[in-house]
């Protein structure tokens, strides 16, 4: 069976889905925040960072393994269907006992979340049933794109729908579940197209275990470190704390979907590229992208960081207020995983140096971890002198770990790879794009401060003129630079 695929559509299917993911949060979110509140807020996102962690040894590196065996077994369906039923049985061996394993801690430790944990649940048998990675290696990106982007609208729709105060959180955890779920039901109505079930023996099934171990690790690595801030917060603050943590979060988290979405189109060029041991331009695409994700991130970074105090409570509401302050203090954390990414995906992963991310990124964990001990109660005690509730000094002390996690990151990334790629040219490149942004930075704050002087204090028309001022001086800054210093590089990264 040949697949004839469009490598621009499937690539414009991830984006626009990528985006599509991105956008939808951002739109019920403020809904959302001041229906739930800080605690009901605190309390999905301390159950669901639990649950995903179990979701990812349910699924054991399955969707990049089984990408990779079916797209090589692509045109011969026989050996399809066998590497098919081999990866699938595996899945649904490990999936149950992890399920089993879930319940288990549902009952023994779920405490008051117990029904929360029953209904996230649900997303352990989305990830017993999960069939996305057999569409990815037949380069059948559509049905995955359509069928996410269009389950996303339909729980935006209930939620504003069907949630209607703090006592609906189920019924929001609930609808969020059973869009994960009604993805993987819809995919399995087209399996037939690809793949039948054979029998195969247990030694045939065995034989991936390892395979998917090894891409295990690089998964749940950043999930460790990433979410690790939430657990720490609930054990020693509690549910309101994560809930501050986790709106400012929630913005950091959309604007690195725009980036990372984005900078995902390079990953194959590149790959293509040493392929024919062209390493050269491999490492000249390397440093535009580069540039570009510094660019962006320079404006994501400080532009959000600017815009804070005033867009945080009138988008969350005022009882996240707080979260003002976490979200100023969190924003270079974009720059950090938006360049840490370009090495990730365009060097680390065309070269098969998953040792290097994996170590990196242990590093990083085991920084944030010894951070958050020390930090988190230390800022809460301090709560009086920070101007903040125990709860938002509290949120505020998970930051350091963060930042110094992200930073020890590409650090342990630059050490491992100074002798074999050009940084101090990279730094060069993009040293111009965090100094736009500080000044981008200073001249909004300043704006601000001028127009409460004038009497202007409506949130949308502070939001309005600040961002406005922050486009110009960002772009006024960088357009100059270009096309006095880097006309050549301009036209180059627009062609790209």
């Amino acid at each position: 069976m040949n697949i004839q695929s469009d490598t621009r559509k499937n690539y414009l299917y991830n984006v626009v889905c990528e985006l599509v993911t991105t956008l939808i949060p951002l739109l019920t979110m403020p809904y959302v925040t001041r229906v739930l509140g800080r605690g009901g807020m605190g309390a999905y996102q301390y159950v669901m960072t639990i649950a995903s962690y179990f979701g990812l040894f349910a699924n054991f590196g399955v969707k990049a393994y089984g990408n990779r065996c079916i797209a090589q077994a692509k045109d011969d369906p026989d050996a399809r269907n066998r590497t098919f039923s081999g990866i699938f049985y595996q899945q649904l061996i490990l999936s149950s006992v992890v399920g089993a394993a879930y319940m288990v801690y549902a009952l023994l430790w779920g405490g008051e979340y117990r029904v929360l944990f029953a209904i996230f649940g649900i997303n352990l048998v989305s990830a017993m049933l999960e069939v996305t990675w057999l569409y990815w290696g037949m380069e059948s990106f559509r049905a995955v794109a359509l069928c996410t982007i269009g389950t996303k609208a339909a729980v935006a729709v209930g939620i504003f729908l069907l949630v209607r105060d703090a006592d609906d959180l189920p019924i929001y955890a609930l609808l969020c579940s059973l869009g994960v779920i009604a993805v993987q039901l819809y995919l399995w109505c087209g399996v037939h197209r690809f793949v039948r079930f054979v029998r195969v023996p247990f030694s045939e099934i065995r034989q991936h275990f390892l395979p998917c171990l090894a891409l295990l690790i690089p998964m749940l690595a950043p999930t460790l470190y990433r979410s690790m801030d939430k657990l720490m917060l609930q054990s020693l603050s509690g549910a309101e704390a994560v809930g501050l943590y986790g709106a400012a979060e929630q913005l950091q988290t959309c604007m690195l979907g725009f980036i990372t979405g984005l900078g995902a189109v390079m990953l194959p060029r590149v790959s293509h590229l040493l392929s024919q041991g062209r390493e050269r331009d491999a490492h000249g695409c390397i440093g535009d992208s580069m540039q570009f994700e510094a660019f962006i991130g320079g404006a994501f970074a400080c532009g959000i960081a600017a815009v804070a105090p005033v867009f945080v409570p009138y988008y969350y509401g005022d009882a996240f207020a707080e979260a003002a302050r976490l979200t100023l203090v969190l924003s270079p954390t974009i720059l950090c995983i938006a360049l840490a990414d370009v090495i990730r995906a365009q060097y680390i992963i065309p070269h098969k140096r998953d040792r290097i991310f994996v170590v990196s990124v242990l590093v990083g964990a085991a920084v944030n971890l010894i951070s958050n001990a020390l930090c988190i109660p230390a800022f809460a005690r301090h709560a009086e002198a920070l101007g903040m509730t125990a709860d938002g000094a509290a949120a505020l002390g998970s930051i350091p770990g963060t930042l110094l996690a992200e930073v020890s990151v590409l650090v342990v990334q630059y050490l491992w790879l100074r002798r074999e790629l050009p940084f101090r040219t990279y730094a060069g490149s993009c040293v111009l794009f965090p100094i736009a942004g500080i000044v981008m930075l200073i001249a909004v704050r300043g704006l601000d401060a001028v127009l409460r002087a004038a009497g202007v204090t409506g949130a949308p028309v502070l939001l309005a003129a600040e961002i406005a001022l922050g486009g110009a001086v960002y772009l006024g800054i960088t357009g100059v630079w270009y096309l006095c210093r880097r006309r050549d590089t301009l036209k180059r990264l627009l062609k790209r």
